[in-house]
């Protein structure tokens, strides 16, 4: 994959095992099963070099590897649409770019020793239909830049590249070798704000509408360079918390001067409320036009007999859920016109009529859902029933309920670290002399935390060791009823004073939105027993 410098020199980042997951075309593209970091050999021991930290780098970048989702091939360019590989080169997919830098500096990029990597996903699927074979493609490419964890990367940032961005691109690939293609993108909400972490299951959001004219106009005017014309689809509530975002995103539209651009909000949870699921066709609906003037890549014998002339750019606060929902009708839809155009199918009927392709089709895009939101939130996806099933279903609910409570613990308490990972593998982050590592709480911090885990350890004494042999005996539920009491106090004396320090930061990169640390050595503060003692300590 490439070369990367931490404080004892350069690493090298190896692929050692690999899986064959399918074709395109005639060429096999491969997921990487395992990967190895190994140091060159150096003997030297540079000035401030510190062996802990070293082995924190090595541990976050084996982390950020860890993961099953990069895939590459041989014999042609992954992150490359269909498309662009006709019409020219883009590395914001080529995820190890920065890994392999010093290569490319070396050797040059077309050497056999530069290999391109996405991360994303990747599926094939053999189908027919009324004797006619093909494979069906899906391919997710995540951008390389500011890329990250859920609540510490968001927006645009001074280059107008947005967090969570993706291209999805969908390819029908026949055993003639006719190939058709189409291509959806989702990213962050392109202007300057935030979601910062404090504890809370809502947290605290920012916005800068003032520092997000430029920001808005350098991203969408990429795109627009980049897919010839561009339809936002906003899927954000018009009302209540996050209402502000929807109306910085439709007032910096309105500012858009180009002919090329086009804003359309959707209020998906008002839309497809009360399990009205499908009322997304009144979106499907109003996009009609556009997206059928957008059309679709096609090529045969060799020779491209059409070209998509745009693409439809969706977003919702996280860019997972509800965007996958809408991404995943896009393509159902998409798939339709390639089969019918290629008399696969006939003109009135649908991948409905079909049930082990539509079977498919809805797995594939609830694989590419979890993988995609795993990859930023650490979760699987929620409304994935609708995705593979077409509907709406309590026990799906109850899972996403599940994913939620999941994604509130990771986005406090272990998605720093996560981001730190990213930000070493991509470059965000460069080694240099320095302790980012070193951190000191404060003596309260410190004594509530002690508190967390006293509280922890007696609850668990209780379950495995109950007074009175019983569980649900008049003293232990006493017992655990008091340990609950004061574990939920200190949480709320942490979550009012001390997010800023026991919020899981990242320490590579700081969180530009970060809380101020205030440290002293006063006493500890327990708001609701101060105001209980305060009476007696009057009189």
């Amino acid at each position: 994959m490439g070369l990367i410098n931490l404080q004892r020199g350069p690493y090298v980042v190896l692929i050692t095992g690999r899986e064959a997951v399918g074709t395109i075309g005639s060429s096999t593209v491969y997921r990487v099963s395992a990967t190895r970091v190994v140091r060159v050999a150096d003997d030297r021991t540079p000035s401030g070099f510190d062996a802990a930290d070293e082995a924190t780098y090595v541990r976050l970048l084996e982390n950020a590897l860890q993961t099953p989702s990069f895939y590459f091939s041989y014999d042609m360019d992954l992150t490359c649409s269909l498309q662009r590989q006709d019409s020219g080169s883009n590395d914001v997919f080529f995820f190890n770019k920065y890994l392999a830098e010093p290569i490319i500096n070396a050797v040059g990029s077309q050497s056999v020793f530069v290999l391109p990597v996405i991360h994303g996903f990747f599926a094939c699927k053999p189908v027919e239909v009324r004797g006619t074979r093909f494979n069906y493609v899906l391919v997710t490419r995540r951008g390389r830049y500011r890329q990250g964890t859920r609540y510490l990367s968001r927006g645009a940032d001074a280059e107008g590249h947005v967090s969570n961005y993706a291209e999805t691109e969908q390819i029908v690939d026949f055993s003639s070798g006719d190939q058709m293609a189409y291509v959806q993108v989702r990213g962050s909400i392109p202007i300057m704000w935030a979601q910062v972490p404090n504890m809370h299951y809502v947290p605290e959001l920012r916005i800068d509408v003032n520092a997000s004219h430029e920001r808005f106009q350098t991203h969408m005017t990429r795109m627009i360079d980049e897919y010839n014309e561009v339809v936002a689809v906003n899927l954000i509530n018009k009302v209540k918390y996050e209402k502000p975002m929807g109306d910085a995103f439709a007032a910096l539209s309105a500012e858009m001067k180009s002919p090329q651009y086009h804003y359309v909000h959707f209020d998906f949870h008002k839309e497809c409320s009360r399990m009205r699921w499908d009322r997304i066709s009144l979106l499907m609906d109003e996009l009609s036009s556009l997206n059928t003037r957008f059309g679709y890549y096609e090529k045969k014998a060799s020779h491209v007999q059409r070209q998509q002339l745009g693409v439809v750019r969706t977003n919702c606060m996280d860019c997972l859920d509800r965007t996958n929902v809408v991404q995943s009708e896009l393509a159902r839809l998409a798939l339709e016109w390639q089969l019918r155009s290629s008399h696969v199918i006939e003109q009135t009927e649908s991948v409905s009529s079909f049930p082990l392709l539509r079977q498919m089709l809805n797995n594939v895009w609830a694989d590419n859902a979890d993988t995609v939101s795993c990859a930023y939130s650490g979760t699987g996806a929620l409304k994935t029933d609708f995705t593979r099933t077409g509907k709406r279903t309590y026990m799906g609910a109850l899972r996403d309920g599940r994913n939620s409570v999941e994604r509130y613990v990771r986005g406090n308490f272990f998605d720093g670290e996560r981001q730190d990972s990213i930000d070493l593998l991509l470059g965000a982050y460069r080694v240099r002399a320095s302790r980012p590592f070193a951190q000191t709480l404060s003596s309260e911090a410190r004594a509530l935390v002690g508190t967390i885990y006293v509280c922890l350890f007696m609850l668990a004494y209780a379950f495995f060791y109950p007074r009175n042999h019983s569980w649900f005996g008049v003293s232990n539920v006493a017992f655990v009823g008091a340990w609950c009491g004061v574990l939920c106090l200190v949480f709320c004396v942490v979550r009012a004073k001390h997010t800023a320090e026991l919020v899981n930061w990242p320490r590579l990169v700081a969180h530009p939105m970060r809380p101020q640390v205030i440290k002293t050595n006063a006493s500890i503060k327990l708001p609701i027993v101060d105001r209980w003692l305060e009476p007696s300590a009057q009189s």
